[in-house]
């Protein structure tokens, strides 16, 4: 889960240290805090990229689910159209085989 940040680059770049005598090195904490500001910053754009990355899945995810749906009732309605045709080819289909016994009868019936 992501957290909220307690500095932004901003706030980094802005801060300023009070210097005493046996203080830090200004320059030292300066450039300690330009590589941070650069971590936040290159962070900060992975955050946003990442996010681009999500809407553009989650919107080809909507559109994947239409075509299951579409390609479903397709199917659907193909099984549908094969169950009526096939019952009808089995009927001629048993009207052809009769034909044939009657002359396979006739023909050798006769001989």
């Amino acid at each position: 889960m992501a957290r909220e940040m307690n500095l932004t680059a901003e706030q980094i770049y802005e801060k300023e240290f009070n210097v005493d005598l046996k203080g830090y090195t200004p320059e030292e904490v300066d450039d300690f805090l330009d590589q941070v500001i650069e971590d936040y910053q290159a962070y900060d754009e992975k955050i946003e990229e990442f996010g681009q990355a999500l809407i553009r899945y989650e919107e080809k995810i909507k559109e994947l689910q239409s075509q299951i749906i579409a390609l479903t009732n397709e199917n659907s309605n193909l099984n549908k159209q094969l169950g009526t045709s096939m019952a009808g080819a089995n009927s001629d289909m048993v009207d052809i085989l009769k034909r044939i016994a009657r002359l396979e009868q006739a023909v050798f019936n006769k001989e």
